[in-house]
């Protein structure tokens, strides 16, 4: 059934800063700046005003200008996807269509593949490039459970013709796969896919 990785995901603060007009890239890079900034404020009011002196003073300055950097960096890290384009371009003969779109590959039962649709609902917010999901298998009923997921304003399809889809994944679902002019420009697996990915939807 492929590969289950941890999937990028967006949080509060990062959609604030796209609603604001960021780049996906600047929505993540920003909040991580904010917290240097807020480090810096409260290690100057500690050096302005601590009764502390020498090593121990320095100590608790260090502490505190890299804790907002590091417990937000725990909660939301940053993973290589973030930051190099890791995809990759299948050799493939299927025909996909000539509009630009990315396509989400589901498998019916993977745990990732269904959590990224709520992921995927919030970037269709902000990117007027179609999402769509193609849902592995002819079971109607996988069909309506991830549209049910997704929502109306992304088109989920069956694809039962496994042969000319599985090797698109390599194996690894979901797979996240560019579409423009006729030809599957690049695709991410699931651990790969990150704010790199992102920015060919802005």
């Amino acid at each position: 059934e492929g590969e289950y990785s941890p999937f990028f995901f967006m949080n509060t603060l990062e959609y604030f800063f796209k609603d604001l007009g960021f780049s996906f890239a600047l929505a993540q890079m920003v909040p991580y700046l904010l917290m240097v900034g807020i480090g810096g404020i409260l290690g100057g009011l500690i050096l302005k005003y601590s009764t502390l002196h020498g090593w121990k003073l320095w100590t608790v300055v260090v502490l505190v200008l890299v804790h907002p950097f590091t417990i937000y960096f725990a909660l939301f890290p940053i993973y290589q996807g973030d930051l190099i384009d890791l995809s990759y371009t299948p050799k493939t003969t299927f025909k996909v269509s000539q509009s630009k779109k990315m396509v989400v590959i589901a498998l019916p039962g993977c745990k990732y593949c269904a959590e990224s649709t709520q992921q995927m609902k919030g970037i269709q917010t902000y990117t007027e490039v179609p999402i769509e999901y193609w849902v592995l298998g002819a079971d109607t009923t996988d069909l309506k459970m991830y549209q049910a997921l997704v929502g109306n304003q992304i088109k989920c399809t069956l694809k039962p013709n496994l042969s000319e889809v599985l090797p698109i994944t390599q194996g690894s679902f979901p797979t996240f796969v560019l579409i423009d002019h006729g030809k599957i420009i690049k695709a991410w697996h699931n651990d790969t896919f990150g704010v790199r990915a992102l920015s060919a939807l802005n």
